[in-house]
């Protein structure tokens, strides 16, 4: 009676065990100190290195989206990045020079800018057929003025990370794994503590924050 409550106990356990997969990478995340805020954050371009043209827009909107939700955080709005760099145009905003970040955070009103690139984005064949999404970014908060890293952050997952016995887990979308990516992310960002603006904010704006 005990051996055969054992082995059930044991089967549980790796039922258990089957149906939890693997579990989910947490982001690589480098954080200098907490941010006296609100902080008016103006979220630049993402520079492109996957092979997918339209990442850049689908993830700079979507990371956008999603640092609104910070608390002390104000986005700036993206018609008014545009039109900055326009007049002042530097096509690998993920190495941004530091005259011009000086530049654009006066222009913006800006605290900081958001930067980086997209690593990965799309599909890829699995060899037993079907197909599997990828995605992977790198992030960096810069302070404005001074060029301060506050923040950085790199990311990277696929959705077959965490899945278990039957496909408990999986995640079978690119939008999907890329919103669950950046929740990721911005979980590792700087706490934002209610305060005075360190920067330029404009006196009696609103902005977006919650």
């Amino acid at each position: 009676m005990i051996r055969a409550r054992t082995l059930v106990l044991g089967l549980l356990g790796l039922g258990t065990a089957l149906l939890a997969g693997c579990g989910v990478p947490s982001p690589r995340a480098y954080t200098a100190e907490p941010i006296e805020g609100p902080w008016r954050v103006a979220v630049l371009p993402l520079v492109n290195y996957s092979t997918d043209s339209q990442a850049p827009d689908r993830v700079t909107n979507l990371l956008a989206s999603q640092l609104r939700t910070v608390p002390g955080v104000a986005v700036i709005d993206a018609g008014a990045v545009e039109d900055a760099l326009a007049r002042e145009p530097w096509l690998l905003t993920d190495r941004i020079p530091p005259d011009l970040v000086d530049s654009l955070g006066a222009t913006l009103h800006a605290d900081a800018l958001l930067v980086g690139s997209v690593l990965a984005f799309g599909y890829r064949e699995e060899p037993w057929g079907g197909t599997i999404p990828e995605f992977a970014v790198s992030l960096r908060l810069i302070e404005t003025p001074g060029g301060r890293v506050r923040w950085g952050a790199h990311h990277g997952r696929d959705g077959a990370d965490g899945e278990g016995l039957f496909g408990i887990g999986r995640v079978a979308t690119l939008d999907q794994l890329v919103i669950e990516s950046l929740e990721q992310i911005l979980d590792t960002f700087p706490e934002v503590r209610s305060g005075i603006s360190p920067g330029s904010r404009i006196p009696g704006e609103q902005g977006s924050t919650p």
